[in-house]
C-alpha cells in the first residue's frame, strides 16, 4: 500500500466523511481525511496526492479558500480536484482551480470506481513528498495487529 496512489477527502459532516473514507479503504489506495479547509492545506503541503475530493459546502467559503490556497502553494501538484456541490449551488469555480464537478447525492460504488480510476491515471509528480503512511494504511494495520495480553 506503500506506493498506491494517495486521496485526500475534504469533508466536515463526520458521517459522509466516515462513508467515503469506508468505501475508498477498500480501493488500491492510500485514503486520507480532513475535516476543514486549513486541516486540508496542511495535508496537501506534506503529501502528494493523486486525487482530492472537496465538499464545496464546508462551512464559512473554506472549500473555496482551500482550492485557491492549494492553486497558490502547489501549483506543480499533479493532483486531479473532484469537487462535490449541491446541484442549487450554482456559483461558478475558477476552472483552474478543479479538474471535475460532480453534484450531489453520490452513487457510493459509482464514485468508488470513478476515484479508483482517476487516482490511477494522475501521472506521480517527479519529485513526490514523503508523505507519512496514510489513515487508511494505518487502521488496516491497527485491524491486523494482535491483542496484547498483560
Amino acid at each position: 500500500m506503500k506506493d498506491d496512489p494517495r486521496v485526500l477527502i475534504v469533508e466536515s459532516h463526520d458521517v459522509l466523511r466516515v462513508m467515503l473514507f469506508t468505501v475508498l479503504r477498500h480501493q488500491p489506495l492510500g485514503v486520507d481525511t480532513a475535516i476543514s479547509g486549513p486541516e486540508a492545506l496542511e495535508k496537501v503541503l506534506s503529501c502528494d496526492y493523486a486525487l482530492i475530493i472537496v465538499d464545496m459546502d464546508l462551512p464559512d467559503g473554506e472549500a473555496l479558500e482551500f482550492l485557491n490556497s492549494f492553486h497558490d502553494e502547489r501549483p506543480q501538484a499533479t493532483s486531479f480536484v473532484l469537487l462535490v456541490r449541491d446541484p442549487k449551488n450554482d456559483k461558478p469555480v475558477d476552472p483552474e482551480l478543479a479538474s471535475a464537478i460532480l453534484n450531489k447525492p453520490l452513487e457510493l460504488d459509482t464514485l468508488g470506481e470513478l476515484v479508483r480510476e482517476c487516482a490511477l491515471v494522475v501521472p506521480a509528480p517527479e519529485d513526490p513528498l514523503p508523505c507519512p503512511p496514510s489513515e487508511s494504511t494505518v487502521r488496516t494495520q491497527m485491524a491486523r495487529a494482535p491483542y496484547l495480553s498483560n
